[in-house]
């Protein structure tokens, strides 16, 4: 029976798959969600998949055997993502247990450096990783380690370790998270009471009662790392899978690849779940059933709800680390509104730059040592496209997470309690299909055909654009946050304190509000911060092949300019300058680049705060960050008497007392001068 599952989930992926590859004909030729073409182009590739004759890949305008063409690069490809993930997970797993063993002040330290290697995009990891090793050998004569793949020559460890970092940091969060919360339980207490060591708690009980969540949340974790193979291959110019798809854009060579990449994790995750995980259907199905939606509602005050709501977003806003991030994004959107408004010209452009003799001294594109930050190979200054562009890659990057997690979290209520087993199951089938599919090869396929402007010019106007895609990077992340959500509210209604809500007749509302979204917040911060992240990363990738934020200007003219971004987004400045760290020209990407680690490590901030408060209301001890208070608060001082007891604070007090009426002995104690 489990056989026959395995193998249905796999076709419902599988049909998944076809209908993904096909969404480019709902934009042929400049039409805008054409179904019935979209639905002539499925027949035909329906056609092709039973067809194994039209199996071919056009190699140079070649057709060639797919399978036989693409085995080689999806090997590659898998060797590099596999070995790259398992180390990434090996070293998150490893950190995360030698960490709880550490003092404050170095745990402060990983804590501080794990979150500067999460800030950095995956193009600036892999770049400076090349950089390095070149100036090492150019310092040295010895070259470490082969940075990039020349004709038969491969690459393998420098693509691991640029795919490894993001997967590690993020996974280490979670399960250290995880671990936190987990130590607070009642039976983690009893065995610290009856003397069991702390290492052994930790292997023994701890790390099983957190493989589940740590399993569901691997899932989207991998999902991001797919986006970044894509990207890993560009740099290290990998013959992979993901560069054979950019060569030959039929859906029938999208359909091929994707379900080999879909393949290997549905077996991995699928059969895990299948044939590993106990079965436990009766009794899920009991602990997440839920009461009456609603119990007696009552309006205390008229107005206390509201009360309640300021006081739950005021409790945040006293956390330093919170009130810094939230300072720093905010301000910088606030400045970006404000000299959009006030520049007059938006954007200053410099074509040539004469001293004060009239000598030509610099022509363009003109280096930092003329023009603040310089300029880009037409002249216009950097400076002012970064402040330009930042409102749009910082609000729309917040808006799709914010939709991403909304969205999700309201649909995972009730997918996870009231949808009956078997719709959860096809459902949550369906969408292990997006979990293996990377995310930026998706939005390429979705997003190219609306987004790269057609020689006639664009056929839909700016605001149509930026809201398609918003809508786009929204709703394939969508899916997955349900099922994130759901199956971790299914882990918490098997809770003792969840049984006995519902045996003492708590309704839905109050089970979610008072003893669910405590547990789910500090969590929800990590995974909004996460999807923040993530869409940002999908922004700098789709700029690296000229798919910026809003629209791509293009030049049809014989003497044609580069593409252009219409919105001047950050993304947009990094794909037209992604080989400028190649030819010297280090100021068009690099200041782009540190604005978005400057906004990621705010990002990073504002997590750590909000996971902190939550953390606070579960009973999981925080550690305090003293130098943040000390920067920020004026540190207290007391001027007055120190009362710390002291010797002199006691005088010896002798007294008899009568025993028996007789004999006396004398009583000895200290006593504490009255102050």
């Amino acid at each position: 029976m489990r056989f026959i599952k395995f193998f249905a989930y796999y076709m419902i992926g599988i049909v998944g798959i076809l209908l993904v590859s096909t969404t480019p004909a709902l934009f042929w030729q400049g039409a805008f969600l054409d179904l019935g073409n979209y639905i002539k182009e499925l027949n035909q590739l329906l056609a092709s998949v039973v067809n194994p004759g039209e199996w071919t890949y056009l190699f140079k305008g070649r057709p060639v055997p797919i399978l036989e063409y693409l085995w080689d690069p999806y090997q590659y490809s898998m060797t590099v993502f596999f070995g790259g993930i398992l180390l990434g997970f090996v070293l998150a797993f490893a950190g995360a247990f030698f960490t709880v063993f550490l003092p404050k002040w170095l745990r402060s330290v990983v804590d501080r450096i794990l979150g500067l290697l999460e800030s950095v995009p995956d193009l600036l990891l892999a770049f400076s990783l090349q950089l390095f090793i070149v100036w090492f050998y150019k310092q040295t004569e010895i070259l470490l380690i082969s940075f990039a793949s020349l004709g038969q020559d491969k690459v393998y460890l420098l693509p691991m370790f640029a795919i490894a970092v993001l997967p590690m940091v993020t996974m280490y969060k979670i399960i250290l998270a995880l671990i936190e919360e987990e130590w607070t339980k009642s039976y983690i207490q009893m065995a610290r009471g009856k003397g069991l060591e702390k290492a052994a708690i930790l292997c023994v009980h701890t790390l099983r009662n957190i493989g589940k969540s740590t399993f569901y949340h691997s899932k989207i974790i991998v999902w991001g790392a797919l986006s970044s193979l894509l990207i890993i291959e560009y740099i290290f110019n990998m013959n992979g899978i993901t560069t054979a798809f950019l060569d030959d854009f039929r859906p029938i060579v999208s359909s091929f690849i994707l379900l080999m990449l879909f393949t290997p994790f549905y077996i991995i995750y699928q059969g895990t779940e299948l044939f590993l995980f106990k079965d436990e259907k009766k009794s899920e199905e009991v602990a997440t059933r839920m009461n009456r939606f609603v119990g007696a509602v009552s309006f205390k005050g008229g107005r206390g709800w509201l009360t309640h709501a300021l006081s739950e977003i005021g409790a945040h806003f006293k956390n330093i680390k919170f009130l810094l991030g939230f300072t720093v994004i905010t301000g910088t959107i606030i400045i970006s509104i404000a000299y959009t408004m006030t520049a007059e010209p938006l954007i200053d452009q410099h074509r040539l730059i004469y001293d004060d003799e009239g000598t030509l001294v610099s022509s363009i594109p003109h280096t930092p040592e003329y023009v603040f930050l310089g300029t880009d190979a037409l002249g216009f200054s950097v400076f002012d496209q970064i402040i330009v562009g930042a409102k749009y890659t910082i609000i729309f990057g917040l808006v799709i997470a914010f939709l991403r997690m909304g969205i999700g979290f309201l649909l995972a209520i009730p997918y996870a309690f009231f949808l009956p087993k078997r719709v959860q199951l096809v459902f949550e089938k369906f969408v292990d299909s997006m979990h293996f599919l990377p995310m930026t090869i998706i939005a390429f396929l979705l997003l190219k055909p609306v987004l790269w402007m057609p020689p006639g010019g664009f056929t839909t106007t700016e605001t149509e654009r930026i809201l398609y895609q918003g809508i786009i990077l929204t709703l394939l992340a969508v899916p997955l946050v349900i099922t994130l959500f759901g199956n971790e509210m299914k882990l918490i209604m098997k809770e003792e304190f969840v049984t006995s809500t519902k045996v003492l007749g708590g309704s839905s509302v109050h089970l979610l509000w008072k003893h669910l979204m405590p547990h789910l917040s500090a969590r929800m911060g990590i995974i909004f911060g996460q999807q923040f992240i993530q869409t940002l990363l999908i922004f700098i990738h789709l700029g690296v092949f000229d798919i910026y934020f809003g629209g791509t200007k293009v030049s049809y003219d014989f003497v044609a300019d580069p593409p252009t971004s219409t919105t001047y987004e950050w993304s947009g400045m990094i794909g037209a300058a992604k080989d400028s760290l190649m030819t010297g020209r280090w100021w068009l990407i690099i200041p782009t680049l540190l604005c978005f680690m400057a906004i990621i490590v705010s990002m990073q901030l504002i997590i750590q705060g909000i996971k902190e408060v939550q953390q606070r209301r579960v009973g999981v001890p925080v550690e305090q960050n003293t130098w943040l208070k000390r920067v920020f608060r004026r540190k207290e001082t007391h001027r007055g008497k120190d009362d710390s007891p002291k010797e002199a604070d006691f005088v010896f007090v002798q007294s008899s007392k009568q025993t028996g009426g007789s004999d006396s002995r004398d009583d000895h104690r200290y006593r504490r001068k009255s102050i």
